[in-house]
């Protein structure tokens, strides 16, 4: 027998649900929230990577779309067979990211004391400031004498120094060669002397090459070994930055050397220069980079740069790929990240590592 509930019984049952009810819709107004909450979570991943290291990295192209380094080429790596012979076969780098930063690199203006700076430059590679003044072509201050030649950016006061060896007399056989350790002394006490040497140059390694010159063709001819030879270039490199190795625009020397001649009594500077150009410590992207096998893949089908090869087409095994930082020999905006691939006959490729939605067409 079914018996009906009087309004007394409902409104009594009423009171004692409503506490139970209300616990439900908070927790499905909870869990509502939540999904809401991890949709908006997966949605922000878009603009995120995960690194090799387990690592969220959050890009940052403050700069927006840049111009790919501008980079000369001695070759087009399309013309090459390329061979991918690295140890595990694979164009893999070691600590790979997928984000790198970028640095500006701004450009300076003329301050009003470049007069007592570049005169001073002048008289320390031994001009007679006297006799000889500078001329001005735009913004290059330029020192003749004849025999030396010194060029000056009066922006940044980077340089170009040339002495001219008229004759053998300028060199004669040493019966004993300098250390390299003396060798480099000489070189880093020119760049002080200048009053140009930055301080990450000078922190940077140092490397000497030995080379047989000609003084009466101008020609120089690098050689394996220091026998036979004559003359000494001391190239001045970056240090690595963030971990990474910095390469400059020919990977074998660097725009920042120092060339001298051995034969004398005393070394004889004929050639030096500086061309370092600072980067913003406070205007920095953070951008996303290519995979190393997409580089390589752009390496083979032309769009890689050729910055050294003793050959200009053939069969090339390629032995080592690493990311690297790119030093511009002369003004870009930018400093930022390559892929460089090492093969035999001193192939060396580089392939812009920021990813293409990224760069300036």
């Amino acid at each position: 027998m079914i018996t009906m509930m009087t309004l007394t019984e409902v409104n009594y049952y009423s009171k004692k649900m409503w506490p139970l009810i209300v616990i439900l819709l908070l927790v499905l107004l909870i869990f509502i929230v939540a999904v809401r909450l991890l949709f908006m979570y997966s949605s922000s991943q878009s603009s995120n990577s995960e690194v090799s290291t387990g690592e969220l990295v959050k890009f940052d192209p403050i700069f927006d779309k840049i111009p790919a380094p501008k980079i000369e080429s001695v070759a087009n790596s399309s013309d090459f067979s390329l061979i991918m012979d690295t140890l595990d076969g694979s164009a893999n780098v070691e600590n790979a990211t997928s984000a790198a930063k970028v640095y500006f690199i701004p450009q300076r203006n003329a301050s009003f004391g470049f007069l007592s700076k570049i005169y001073s430059m002048a008289t320390a590679v031994g001009i007679d400031t006297d006799i000889t003044q500078h001329r001005l072509i735009d913004k290059t201050a330029i020192f003749d004498d004849g025999k030396r030649k010194l060029t000056i950016d009066i922006r940044t006061f980077n340089y170009i120094f040339e002495y001219k060896v008229t004759d053998e007399g300028d060199i004669s056989a040493a019966e004993i060669l300098p250390s390299e350790a003396a060798i480099i002394s000489d070189a880093t006490t020119f760049f002080s002397s200048l009053g140009r040497y930055p301080t990450l140059l000078s922190q940077g390694d140092k490397g000497v090459s030995y080379i047989k010159f000609d003084p009466l063709t101008l020609e120089v001819t690098p050689l394996k070994t220091a026998e036979n030879a004559n003359a000494a270039e001391v190239n001045a490199y970056l240090p690595d930055l963030n971990g990474i190795p910095v390469v400059s625009s020919n990977y074998y020397s660097s725009q920042n050397y120092v060339l001298s001649l051995l034969g004398s009594n005393s070394q004889k500077i004929v050639r030096a220069q500086v061309q370092h150009f600072e980067r913003s410590a406070e205007q920095v992207g953070l951008y996303p980079i290519r995979s190393s096998q997409s580089a390589w893949e752009a390496l083979q089908s032309g769009e890689g740069v050729v910055v050294s090869s003793l050959n200009t087409s053939g069969e090339v095994k390629i032995r080592k790929v690493f990311l690297a930082y790119f030093d511009p020999p002369n003004y870009q905006e930018y400093f930022q990240p390559v892929y460089v691939f090492l093969g035999g006959d001193e192939f060396v490729g580089y392939v812009p590592a920021i990813t293409a939605d990224f760069l300036l067409k």
